[in-house]
């Protein structure tokens, strides 16, 4: 696989993960007949703040590898910073919105963070030694 193959691999997987947030704040909303936003409901609350937050996160995190693999980061770093930033969401997923692992929000976001400082870091480094 090439450095974009790689993160075009990512990014699959991240829409996926979208596609299945996204569907549960539509089951959410429908189990407890609310329309619009989270109708004042706990887990709707959760279901929508868990793809809100995902949403807030994963362009730059998903912009960041694409770009680093079109100048030149290669495919070992695409994988470890794509495969951080996804877990890091599985695991918030796991801790905000789906109540299944207490510390899956904690671990989530020290994760992520750590892929987007990370990927900062190697988008400068190879800005200045192309």
């Amino acid at each position: 696989m090439t450095s974009l193959e790689t993160a075009g691999f990512w990014i699959a997987l991240n829409i996926l993960l979208l596609v299945f947030l996204s569907a549960r704040v539509g089951q959410s909303r429908s189990k407890h007949k609310v329309n619009l936003g989270h109708g004042d409901n706990d887990e709707v609350l959760a279901a929508v703040r868990s793809q809100g937050n995902y949403i807030e996160y994963a362009p730059a995190a998903l912009l960041g590898l694409t770009v680093l693999a079109m100048i030149g980061g290669g495919v070992l770093l695409i994988n470890i910073l794509g495969a951080v930033f996804f877990f890091g969401r599985l695991a918030h997923m796991a801790g905000l919105g789906m109540g299944i692992w207490s510390k899956g929000r904690m671990v989530g976001t020290m994760l992520t963070m750590l892929t987007l400082l990370a990927t900062a870091v190697s988008l400068i480094f190879y800005a200045f030694t192309g």
